[in-house]
């Protein structure tokens, strides 16, 4: 597989990702989305072939357990305070 097929995977599956994102309507399901969209950065990364860009797809594999962390945090806490997880009834949010 060529430079070139994992690029097209990548574009393709960043995509797809970005797409599910912006058309999902429950919060899970875009955070699922979003770690798609990371993995795809992770194989345009790695397809570069450089030393420097493989370890930078290993820190951004910690930075998205960190963020998934963080997101299922944010989600429990919204779906505790608004009793739903669709974004669409989630209106307004108060400090």
């Amino acid at each position: 597989m060529t430079q070139y097929h994992l690029a097209a995977i990548s574009f393709t599956l960043f995509a797809l990702a970005a797409a599910g994102f912006l058309t999902a309507g429950s919060l899970v399901r875009m955070l699922m989305f979003l770690e798609l969209m990371l993995n795809a950065a992770n194989i345009a990364l790695v397809a570069l072939g450089t030393p420097a860009s493989q370890a930078y797809a290993v820190m951004l594999f910690a930075i998205a357990a960190a963020e998934a962390g963080v997101g299922l945090a944010l989600i429990i806490t919204l779906a505790t305070a608004f009793k739903t997880l669709e974004a669409g009834n989630i209106k307004e949010l108060k400090g």
